[in-house]
């Protein structure tokens, strides 16, 4: 079956687990691990890519929907990754972390958008759209004030992702929202471990200077 013909096919049977958190764990039910299957789809297996396909596109659309704030574009977006996944499957060094060089990949494809789009779209989204992708992490059981001081705080930390550099608000995502060390989120960046720190540390002063959160004393 034709790679993009695919990924239409399975985009629609797992198009509803989109909207679930990008936290799934990578061996869920004792099931290979991403990198396992990842080996295997280098070796040219249709069958490993149709299983890399299920598991990492809800954390890729995710990632992206963190980027571009528009669920439409983040959509076409992880179609466009894992197509650029496919082609590029030969390339990847059997035993190197996969989600790194997944995300890494995806970055490219949403700077190639923006970079290549003659009309400039609104990638900022609605103040909703944020909130959809992280209240997911909210206590199901807060109740009155605490939800609404608890969205007003998303709206802040939306808004200033929002307006935040591109690469201050790709530093935070990958070691806040998507867990990744470091090193790895150097990796998908193309940058060294310490401009990772850098912009992670520039990312949290510009939402901690939003909250209005006073820093931090020790022995205080």
């Amino acid at each position: 079956m034709p790679v993009r013909a695919l990924m239409v096919e399975l985009s629609q049977k797992t198009a509803p687990r989109f909207a679930d958190s990008a936290r799934a764990s990578p061996m869920d039910d004792g099931l290979p691990t991403l990198d396992a299957i990842m080996d295997q789809c280098a070796n040219g297996s249709e069958e490993a890519f149709a299983k890399l396909y299920r598991r990492a596109a809800p954390r890729v659309r995710g990632f992206l929907l963190r980027l571009c704030a528009s669920p439409a574009l983040a959509d076409d977006l992880t179609q466009e990754a894992f197509l650029r996944v496919y082609l590029a499957r030969g390339n990847f060094e059997k035993g190197a972390a996969a989600l790194p060089w997944i995300f890494a990949i995806a970055r490219n494809a949403y700077i190639d958008c923006q970079r290549h789009s003659r009309v400039r779209r609104n990638v900022h989204g609605d103040a909703r759209t944020f909130d959809q992708a992280v209240d997911r992490e909210a206590d199901p059981e807060t109740r009155g004030d605490e939800v609404l001081a608890g969205r007003e705080m998303l709206e802040i930390v939306r808004a200033t992702l929002a307006t935040m550099p591109v690469l201050l608000r790709e530093a935070f995502v990958l070691l806040r929202f998507e867990g990744l060390s470091v090193h790895d989120a150097a990796q998908v960046l193309g940058a060294s471990d310490g401009a990772v720190k850098i912009r992670a540390f520039r990312a949290y002063e510009l939402l901690r200077a939003a909250l209005d959160v006073p820093p931090s004393r020790e022995g205080g």
